[in-house]
């Protein structure tokens, strides 16, 4: 495989101010010989392939509707839910009047330590496969704590078929301020934002994978194509298109404060390179999956005043209502070890423990009306999100999720694409694992680029309530 063709991710190492690491060929033969091992990990998302267009809940069952789909929450074991409900009183009272009920899953019956997604839901009686709401686990599933106590892993698989968000705050004044906003905006006579869409996105002059970002999906995305109009305008959308030199540190700024066209936006779509910190900086926490902009000059060295943290969301933004989606390496969080490192004899840690990304954090709990929901990425973000294996562009799942949303699908079901993608890429990787296991000769890097790309698709994630969704029909 040449370097060309290697799966190339969107972030920075923050000592080197160089990309982070790509795949090289001791990963892909590590990785081979790993998911070789392990032959029978894609086959539950395999079958959610085959029952694509089952949109994850009964044909019956109205996945818009919380009466009929239901809304629940649910805490790890060993940790006392009592602040945390008193936090989110609110939300909890408001799904109540909507859902008719809001089960909570605590104690005994909340995630236990080390238990996977699959060892709990069978617990509670229901497998992973088409919801049945009437069994017990409602469709919307609120995750309440960090990924060192509900892991990713557990996300993502349940993420299969549930509709499923976490929400996981360092102060139990942010979960207040989350479920305040999320209420207020739901119940509210009227709402600010309009129906634009604000879409910003890096292209480097040096850096040939923000170059492909923006060619590949950010233009298609702001301009349309041959083949389809450009993004929001079948909703009635208006775009502002911060592309390249316009996607300056500046501008997002400007963005959140409701300094462009009409005011704030409803949707805002980042993409560039996100921060990547060694597991022992002291800026990994805070800053990890920072967005980095148009400002900085070139590598070799980057610092704060080239890229977009928590700290630099302004005090006076105006993001309440707000969806963001962030395509960058580390956007939504960062997982202990590295996914996509099985070469050696131990994966490479990344962090201490697992955590949520800060920045999505902030947004989401703005003291003046936070964002209802960020989607973003576990670990690094690839190429592939935006590619074919044959490197050619595919915007077709970035349209499909994004005009759900603008629809006014709830996040939770309006992201099942992904999942989808995940399950047909699962597929793939389990018939080549299948083939090679029958004496055929598949070559480690079709496994690997196979791996990349499923794993790429799984590792998007939901930050809020699954359940919230854009006001179109009261937007201007």
């Amino acid at each position: 495989m040449t370097d060309d063709a290697m799966p190339m991710p969107l972030g920075i190492q923050a000592d080197t101010g160089r990309p982070l690491a790509s795949l090289d060929a001791q990963a892909i033969a590590g990785f081979s010989a790993h998911e070789h091992a392990l032959r029978r990990a894609p086959e539950r998302a395999a079958e959610k392939a085959r029952q694509a267009e089952t949109y994850a809940v009964l044909g019956d069952v109205d996945g818009a509707k919380l009466d009929e789909a239901g809304w629940g929450l649910l805490f790890p074991s060993d940790v006392d839910p009592a602040p945390y409900l008193d936090a989110l009183a609110p939300l909890i009272a408001w799904r109540h009047r909507e859902a008719g009920q809001v089960t909570v899953f605590q104690g005994a019956d909340g995630c236990l330590p080390g238990e996977s997604a699959a060892t709990w839901l069978a617990r509670h009686g229901v497998s992973l496969n088409v919801v049945d709401p009437a069994l017990g686990v409602p469709y919307y599933l609120v995750l309440v704590g960090p990924p060192d106590k509900i892991p990713f892993a557990f996300q993502y698989t349940l993420d299969l078929y549930w509709a499923v968000g976490r929400l996981d705050f360092p102060q139990l004044a942010d979960f207040r301020s989350y479920a305040d906003s999320v209420t207020a905006y739901e119940t509210m006579a009227s709402v600010a934002a309009r129906r634009r869409i604000a879409l910003f996105a890096t292209c480097l002059d040096f850096d040939r994978a923000t170059q492909l970002l923006t060619r590949q999906l950010a233009t298609p995305l702001s301009q349309g194509t041959a083949q389809a109009k450009p993004l929001g305008e079948r909703q009635g959308f208006a775009m502002q298109a911060l592309l390249g030199e316009a996607a300056t540190k500046a501008a997002l700024t400007d963005v959140l404060r409701g300094k462009g066209p009409d005011g704030p936006p409803a949707l805002l779509f980042t993409g560039s390179h996100g921060m990547g910190f060694r597991a022992d900086d002291a800026r990994l926490a805070g800053t990890q999956g920072a967005i980095v902009c148009q400002d900085w000059p070139g590598y070799g060295a980057i610092g704060p005043e080239h890229w977009f943290a928590a700290q630099d969301v302004p005090d006076d933004a105006q993001c309440h209502g707000l969806i963001q989606f962030c395509f960058a390496c580390y956007g939504a969080g960062c997982p202990d070890f590295d996914n996509f490192g099985h070469g050696g004899n131990a994966p490479t840690r990344l962090a201490p423990a697992p955590f949520t990304a800060r920045l999505p954090q902030r947004l989401l709990a703005h003291p003046h009306g936070g964002a209802l929901a960020v989607l973003g990425h576990i670990d690094r973000a690839w190429a592939y999100g935006f590619q074919s294996e044959r490197a050619d562009a595919q915007t077709q799942g970035f349209r499909d999720v994004i005009g759900s949303l603008l629809r006014g699908e709830r996040i939770g079901q309006a992201t099942d694409r992904f999942n989808i993608r995940w399950a047909a890429l699962s597929t793939e990787l389990a018939d080549l694992l299948r083939d090679r296991s029958a004496g055929a000769d598949v070559p480690d890097a079709d496994i690997a680029l196979r791996w990349v790309a499923r794993d790429d698709a799984r590792n998007y994630v939901v930050l809020g309530d699954p359940a919230v969704r854009l006001r179109v029909r009261d937007m201007a």
